[in-house]
């Protein structure tokens, strides 16, 4: 009965199944004998889920028609809009906007402004150009649309970002394609927690720009995690020079920076040089909103425009976050110093709510299997381990590194 093109759907992220395994054995085992580090959602060290003052605070005195009336337009609040520029490229941004072009759509989440991006440049039978660890829903929202995925390799022999396995990858594609979509996740980047430097940034860019004279290049910056970089962002690196055809598209995500993982509220923030590049965006991406989910919560756009172009309370915000990054530093400051004297080994690690423990010589359901038999709840990826350090107490972080060094090694 499906239609030809929904047959033999089948999601395999079972990363929520294990976040749920987790808590039936804290139950059965009691919490101290439980590692929960599945989901990319912040815990404060009374291994509670760890919310915003605030948040709470401006949520709970958002008016019922603020909550609960739609969306005053499809591409989202102008509020929101105008909130979203300051938040992201900063409060100066039409200053430094060097001749582009700038849209904001808004979309359900981060999902929602990846998935808008894939359905309206990726033409059927192409791939899309992903990091070879990765959030798997790319792969997901690519075959969606029609589309495949490849890989290019994250990290060279020195731990930093690949440039000359990206720039073969580029390359490759952009001779047999006519639209080229890539993804980038960065700053911490999901799932090893690494940050690219200016300097590789602009050698993406420098490579991207070259490549322009072979197909149209989309390169997505997914920036979920932005407001946990322990460097100041700057994404103007991204928009400088950009000939006619090279879209930027950023995704934001208020999910992680807000705590506040079930409202959905995300945005597209596109910069173009040309206006008919940035014209077609805006009317595509507002017919696929309208076909799709036709709009956002109106309370989540209120709450984030009323913090965010408020002077005080974006302040308390940034306090409130701050106090997040220091927490999640302590845990991971430890973690790596702990792994690097039991030689356990980790991708190159930054900053964000994961840390990336590669294995071989072991399958994944193998590594799966011993992990829970020592009451440790992770996703695997493949030939790796993620451990989400967002959600473990600093107290449960001592001797973790010991602990899956021995699981790795034993029996493999």
């Amino acid at each position: 009965m499906l239609a030809e093109h929904s047959k033999n759907k089948k999601v395999f992220d079972n990363g929520f199944q294990i976040a749920k395994n987790a808590d039936l054995a804290s139950k059965k085992y009691g919490q101290k004998n439980v590692i929960n580090g599945t989901l990319g959602i912040f815990y404060n060290d009374n291994e509670e889920m760890h919310t915003l003052d605030i948040v709470n605070k401006e949520y709970k005195n958002l008016s019922d028609k603020e909550l609960f009336n739609y969306s005053s337009s499809i591409s989202g609040e102008e509020r929101f809009i105008e909130a979203v520029k300051q938040y992201v490229l900063g409060k100066n941004y039409s200053n430094n906007l060097d001749n582009n072009f700038l849209e904001v759509i808004a979309t359900p989440g981060g999902s929602g402004a990846i998935y808008n991006t894939f359905r309206n440049y990726i033409n059927p039978g192409e791939v899309v150009l992903l990091p070879n660890y990765m959030w798997s829903s790319y792969k997901l929202m690519s075959k969606e649309v029609g589309g495949g995925f490849q890989t290019y390799s994250l990290f060279n022999n020195r731990g930093k970002f690949d440039l000359v396995n990206f720039e073969n990858s580029v390359i490759e594609l952009a001779k047999i394609q006519k639209n080229l979509v890539i993804v980038l996740n960065n700053p911490c980047h999901n799932p090893t927690g690494y940050t690219m430097s200016s300097s590789e940034v602009k050698g993406v860019m420098e490579i991207l720009r070259a490549a322009c004279s072979l197909c149209n290049i989309i390169l997505i910056n997914d920036i979920a995690y932005m407001d946990f970089n322990n460097k100041v962002n700057n994404f103007r690196d991204f928009y400088q020079d950009l000939p006619s055809n090279l879209l930027v598209i950023i995704t934001f995500s208020m999910s992680k920076s807000f705590c506040c993982y079930g409202l959905r509220v995300g945005a597209q923030i596109a910069i173009s040089s040309s206006t008919e590049t940035i014209n077609s965006f805006l009317d595509a991406s507002l017919y696929t909103c309208r076909s799709v989910w036709s709009n956002i919560p109106k309370g989540g756009m209120t709450l984030f425009s009323n913090i965010v172009l408020d002077k005080k309370k974006y302040k308390q915000l940034l306090l409130e976050q701050s106090y997040m990054k220091n927490m999640l530093k302590d845990r991971t400051d430890i973690f790596l110093e702990e792994a690097a004297s039991v030689n356990l080994k980790t991708l190159p690690y930054k900053s964000g709510f994961f840390i990336t423990i590669p294995f071989d010589n072991i399958s994944d359901e193998k590594m799966a299997d011993k992990l829970k038999d020592e009451n440790i709840f992770t996703i695997i990826i493949p030939g790796a381990i993620r451990l989400a350090v967002c959600s473990i107490p600093k107290y449960k972080i001592y001797g973790l590194a010991k602990t899956l060094k021995n699981i790795i090694t034993t029996n493999c």
